[in-house]
């Protein structure tokens, strides 16, 4: 077993006796929560993200959707991006499980281990709540702390989440546009080298 591998198995395993806690209006009010990735299956180059209707995803900036999962290719993925993208919803999607399903029985040590390919990459280590809440930015440290004492905050949630998936992208893809609707490049705007590689647990 590669180390990808036996990482990821470990990070996933850590959630693997998790249930989706349904205690508050703030849950997604169903038994099927989140991505819930099986971690016996996680080796680079053999997975593929599957949508809700078991289509694979191609690569790309997107975020991950609500109800979209890891599978297994019966074929080895030999194109850079599409291997990639696999590997950063391998360790996005436990990440998204944890702080969106199961928060309450998500310490913060086992928070810590699941962040640690953002904290190698340098990704959500720094904390800045000036200015509007919609432009404020919190670490991964912060965003636990600010969920688990203050309660449900959607939108800072999802902007960590999809702030964190994208950066791994913007680390992990190569000859990848990341410009949105807007015309901004977020890869560029923080600094963030594109396709310079992903520094793995």
């Amino acid at each position: 077993m590669s180390r990808f591998a036996r990482a990821s198995v470990l990070l996933i395993g850590l959630l693997g006796t998790l249930a989706c806690a349904s205690t508050s209006p703030a849950d997604l009010e169903t038994a099927d929560c989140g991505h819930r990735v099986d971690p016996s299956i996680v080796t680079l180059g053999q997975n593929v993200v599957l949508s809700e209707s078991g289509e694979v995803e191609p690569a790309q900036g997107r975020p991950i959707q609500e109800g979209w999962t890891l599978g297994r290719s019966a074929e080895s993925i030999t194109a850079h991006n599409e291997r990639e993208y696999a590997r950063v919803a391998s360790y996005m999607m436990p990440i998204r499980d944890a702080i969106m399903c199961d928060l309450d029985e998500t310490s913060l040590t086992l928070w810590q281990t699941l962040t640690a390919i953002l904290r190698l990459n340098n990704i959500k280590t720094v904390q800045d709540l000036s200015g509007t809440p919609k432009e404020q930015i919190y670490s991964s440290d912060g965003i636990h702390e600010h969920l688990t004492n203050d309660g449900p905050d959607h939108n800072a949630m999802m902007k960590y989440l999809e702030e964190a998936e994208l950066e791994l992208k913007c680390l992990a893809f190569i000859n990848f546009d990341f410009t949105n609707p807007e015309g901004a490049n977020h890869c560029e705007m923080h600094g963030l080298a594109q396709g310079s590689g992903l520094v793995i647990p």
